[in-house]
């Protein structure tokens, strides 16, 4: 399923993150993010009680996969544990969130998809992909 603008939302952060406005909590869903062009982001999913001073992956209410320009270097990020992917920068990040299997898989696209990394969820609630933006 894609995702239009009407379903981003002004999720009211106090950093440079936006969650999308349709949460899922049941069957598989997929979206893409083109990162080519950023220095800096992460890309994941997030249940509600995420804070508005949480960044993605530093609670146990969010996933994701992270790119830092200034490190050079790809990780995946889930209650403030790092963990370095040591691939190249994705000109394009796949989501694949499969609830029934309570995973999250990441993948970067290019000519063909390419795993990154996979989380298990340990959550019931609904999640919504979520964006951050490094230096906004």
């Amino acid at each position: 399923k894609v995702l239009s603008p009407s379903h981003w939302s002004a999720y009211e952060f106090c950093i440079s993150q936006v969650m999308c406005s349709q949460g899922f909590s049941t069957g598989c869903h997929y979206w893409e993010v083109i990162t080519k062009d950023s220095d800096g982001w992460a890309v994941g999913v997030a249940h509600e009680m995420i804070g508005k001073r949480d960044k993605l992956g530093r609670t146990e209410h969010s996933w994701c996969v992270e790119w830092l320009g200034a490190k050079k270097q790809l990780s995946a990020w889930h209650k403030d544990q790092e963990t370095l992917l040591h691939k190249d920068k994705p000109l394009k990040v796949g989501v694949f969130l499969e609830l029934q299997k309570k995973t999250v898989s990441f993948y970067s696209i290019t000519d063909k998809e390419t795993l990154l990394h996979t989380f298990e969820i340990s959550t019931s609630n609904p999640l919504y992909p979520a964006f951050w933006l490094y230096n906004l």
